[in-house]
């Protein structure tokens, strides 16, 4: 009987051991995963993070030189933005591997929580969404669609309004990217320069992936080029004005050529943003008798230093467009005997005549071009991705009176927002400048420069004066 017991009792005292150990076992195992689980989940936000301050940095870099480029950016800080909701729903799906300081369930559901209301206030995002249902909506009428593919391809790239101002990007990102772009801006001014003046070579001869076309200035074509040098000089101006950067002659060196190359280059949009910001400064800080010959001042060297352009320039480009302009005006479009008339002039009053027809619904989505290429006869060629090179009416004509009332109401938001942070007059001055360009092509629906202006917009809204 005793050698029963004791064998019974060996068999329950190894048993329990063996139990013990396989609990160890499972909870050490469970213990190692959940722990994995934590650590890769800190990982991947700290990575996710940095990535998104360098990609936007970056995107400084290459707006003014790669649309590649500078679209694979826009396409990596998405895919973060996208990561960051994944991450979201993980956690709200199992949350009892949330139960850690960093990524608690709360406080996580509490940051999105906090994106969703900011997009929800935030009337002008409203306006895009609304902008982009109605041309959702505009394909169900009028009997021409065939540019609605290509339209909806740049509307795509607005939805990326509401990701870059939900991303929490650091000052030090905001301050290295509006830096990465002055410069590189500085950069591509300076090539454009001594390529017109035939020091170098265009770069396309000594970098394959640069085209070798005469439109391009240095790294991009000219009227885009022009534009975003036109944005540079607004931004530095701001700066230099406000005393924001010890860097202040390195920062008057960059203005001064931005001024050359814009003044020196075929592009005309960029003129006018750069002389609309100057007269901009001028009136607003010279707006007293105290300060009004310093404002005259100011006045008479902006015009001065484009007559010196106009007189001197060896290429001409400028004194040939500001004639060719005034010859225009003076005309009414037309350009002389035997010749078409200016295509701005035949978009302007074809559309209006087209849109006093239907103003209230216009033509349907994807509709300008197929119009234009079948009824109007003016001696230009027209295609299905024409557009009247005027944002307003293209919109007009195409949504009716509801589409421009949601475009305008757009940047009317914008303004609204920017105006009421500090240093607001100077904010508000990038909107304002992109609604006088969006008169002088369709510029909300071209990529880069639309591209640029989500960019600045970013930097002007979450830059903060320490």
């Amino acid at each position: 009987m005793n050698s029963i017991r004791n064998q019974a009792q060996k068999i329950i005292f190894s048993s329990l051991i063996f139990f013990i150990c396989m609990f160890s076992v499972v909870g050490s195992i469970s213990f190692l995963l959940i722990a994995f689980h934590i650590l890769a989940l800190l990982l991947f936000e700290s990575l996710r993070n940095r990535a998104q301050q360098f990609f936007f940095i970056l995107l400084g870099v290459c707006i003014p030189t790669s649309i590649a480029i500078a679209n694979f950016l826009i396409g990596g800080l998405v895919l973060c933005w996208i990561l960051e909701w994944i991450v979201f729903f993980w956690i709200s799906v199992f949350p009892r591997y949330a139960w850690y300081d960093h990524l608690q369930s709360e406080n996580f559901k509490g940051n999105f929580l906090k994106k969703i209301n900011q997009i929800k206030k935030s009337k002008w995002i409203l306006s895009i969404f609304g902008l982009i249902g109605l041309y959702a909506l505009g394909l169900c009428w009028g009997d021409n669609h065939l540019n609605a593919e290509w339209q909806f391809q740049r509307l795509a790239l607005l939805l990326v309004f509401p990701i870059f101002i939900t991303t929490e990007f650091k000052q030090k990102t905001i301050n290295r990217a509006a830096i990465a772009f002055l410069g590189t801006a500085f950069i591509s001014a300076l090539a454009a320069l001594a390529i017109n003046s035939n020091v170098i070579s265009p770069l396309g001869e000594y970098l394959s992936f640069i085209d070798s076309s005469w439109r391009n200035s240095a790294f991009i074509t000219y009227n885009y080029h022009n534009v975003i040098l036109a944005l540079a000089s607004s931004l530095c101006l701001y700066i230099l004005i406000e005393r924001k950067s010890k860097y202040r002659h390195l920062l008057l060196a960059f203005l001064l050529i931005y001024a050359l190359s814009i003044f020196t280059e075929r592009g005309r949009a960029g003129q006018v943003i750069f002389n609309l910001s100057a007269v901009f400064y001028i009136f607003h800080y010279n707006n007293n008798r105290k300060h009004i010959l310093r404002g005259f001042a100011f006045l008479l060297l902006l015009f001065s230093f484009q007559a010196v352009i106009y007189h001197i320039d060896s290429t001409k480009v400028y004194k040939n467009r500001f004639d060719a302009v005034s010859n225009i005006i003076q005309n009414n479009g037309h350009r002389g005997e035997g010749k078409t008339d200016d295509i701005r002039y035949v978009f302007v009053k074809e559309s209006l005549d087209r849109i006093i027809k239907k103003p209230i619904l216009g033509y349907g989505t994807g509709s300008f071009g197929t119009i234009f290429n079948n009824e109007v006869k003016s001696g230009h060629p027209f295609n299905t991705h024409t557009t009247p090179h005027n944002q307003y009416l293209y919109v007009w004509f195409e949504l009716g009176i509801l589409g421009l009332l949601l475009l305008l109401s757009i940047f009317f938001h914008q303004i609204r927002e920017l105006f009421k942070k500090k240093d607001g007059i100077h904010r508000i001055l990038l909107p304002v400048s992109f609604m006088f360009l969006m008169l002088i092509d369709s510029y909300f629906f071209i990529f880069i420069l639309t591209s640029c202006y989500i960019f600045l917009f970013t930097i002007y809204t979450k830059y903060q004066q320490e």
